[in-house]
């Protein structure tokens, strides 16, 4: 089986890859992050602990607004605003109480010491311009699991399955595609 996992699902297929490997022949990781949070000096994450503190509270004082903030900026794209908008729906249709738990263990979260423990040949997504996973959490995650693939693509902000599913489908068939017919 192929597993294909987006942003904070990656790390949830890292798991479920580690514990029963034999159950899995690929893993494909679209803007993965074992850790959003900056650890100085070797890792960077994306964010500073203070800035996940300060989501995490405006998420509290005003949702509509946090989500309004932040499906746009984690979209990009802002020449097609209907992708921030659609993104921003998806927020605002989550019960912000749930949203907050699961943005507080994302945010929190640290796999970085699952990863070297990835027997599954895996391909790493990584957009060009991802203001969740930016550019060092790719690199980071290709140097640490064994037997991945970094693919860096064209593809700006963090949902390039929405934003470019031409390249995100592309990029997938490419790697699941046999060695001798590349």
């Amino acid at each position: 089986m192929v597993l294909v996992a987006h942003s904070v699902s990656s790390m949830i297929a890292v798991l479920a890859a580690n514990r029963e490997p034999e159950r899995f022949e690929r893993l494909v990781l679209i803007g993965p992050s074992p850790r959003y949070i900056n650890d100085p000096p070797g890792y960077v994450g994306g964010f500073d602990r203070p800035d996940i503190e300060g989501l995490l509270e405006m998420m509290d004082k005003n949702y509509i607004g946090w989500a309004n903030f932040l499906g746009p900026a984690i979209m990009k794209n802002p020449d097609r605003p209907e992708l921030g908008e659609e993104l921003t729906e998806s927020f605002c249709s989550t019960d912000p109480q749930i949203a907050r738990r699961f943005a507080e263990a994302t945010f929190f979260a640290d796999n970085r010491d699952d990863l070297p423990r990835v027997s599954v040949p895996s391909l790493i997504l990584q957009c060009s311009d991802d203001l969740i996973a930016p550019n060092e959490v790719g690199e980071y995650l290709h140097r640490i699991m064994p037997g991945s693939t970094l693919r860096l693509m064209r593809a700006t902000g963090h949902c390039p399955h929405m934003s470019h599913p031409e390249e995100t489908i592309d990029a997938i068939r490419e790697y699941l595609r046999p060695a001798h017919a590349r």
